[in-house]
C-alpha cells in the first residue's frame, strides 16, 4: 500500500464531490495538509512532558481538519472540529496504544523521555495520517450524499462512522505508516 497514492486519491475524491475544480493542485494541496500536520505531531511526541505530548498531538488533528476545511470552503463551528477530531483519534487509537505508553516513559529521567519520544513519533505519524484519510474519506462520502452542498456536523459524523467500520483497511493503512516513518 502506498500512502501518498492512498491520501491523494481520496483527496481528489473529496475535490470531486464537492464540485471544486478537481486540478492537480488542490487535491496535492490537501495531501500536503495531512503530511505537514503529520510531521507536527511527530515534533509533539519530544515534548518531555507526559500528556503534554499527547494533547499537542490532538490540536495538530484538530488544526488539520481546520486547515483542510479552510482548503475546500467548507466551514465547520470549531466545537464541531473539536468533537469530529477527538471521535476520530479514539477510534484510531486503540490501534495505537503504544502513544500513552510511550508518553508513560516520560516519567523516568532522560533515558524515559528519549525512548518514549522515539517509540511515540512512529505512533502519532501514523495515527495523524490516518486521522486524515479518515476525516477525507468521510468529507467525500457525507459530500456524496448531500450532493456536494450543506454537509452537516450529523453528516460527516455519519460518514466516519461508516468509514471507521473499516477495521481492516484503517489498520493496514496504519500498520504501513508506521513502516513508512
Amino acid at each position: 500500500m502506498n500512502i501518498d497514492h492512498e491520501l491523494l486519491h481520496v483527496a481528489k475524491e473529496v475535490v470531486e464531490q464537492l464540485d471544486k475544480q478537481a486540478d492537480n493542485l488542490l487535491p496535492k494541496e490537501i495531501v500536503n495538509v495531512v503530511k505537514t500536520h503529520s510531521k507536527m505531531a511527530v515534533a509533539s511526541s519530544w515534548i518531555p512532558i507526559p500528556g503534554a505530548d499527547l494533547a499537542a498531538g490532538a490540536a495538530s488533528i484538530w488544526g488539520m481538519y481546520i486547515r483542510i476545511n479552510n482548503k475546500i470552503n467548507l466551514p465547520f463551528a470549531e466545537n464541531i472540529i473539536k468533537s469530529i477530531g477527538s471521535g476520530v483519534a479514539t477510534n484510531l487509537a486503540g490501534y495505537i496504544a503504544v502513544s500513552g505508553v510511550a508518553s508513560a516513559l516520560k516519567f523516568i529521567p532522560v533515558i524515559g523521555t528519549i525512548g518514549g519520544a522515539v517509540v511515540m513519533s512512529a505512533a502519532q505519524y501514523a495515527l495523524t495520517l490516518a486521522s486524515g484519510y479518515v476525516y477525507l474519506k468521510a468529507l467525500s462520502f457525507a459530500a456524496g450524499r448531500s450532493g456536494g452542498t450543506s454537509i452537516t456536523g450529523a453528516d460527516l459524523k455519519a460518514a466516519i462512522d461508516q468509514v471507521l467500520g473499516d477495521k481492516g483497511f484503517i489498520k493496514r493503512f496504519i500498520e504501513q505508516a508506521k513502516k513508512d516513518y
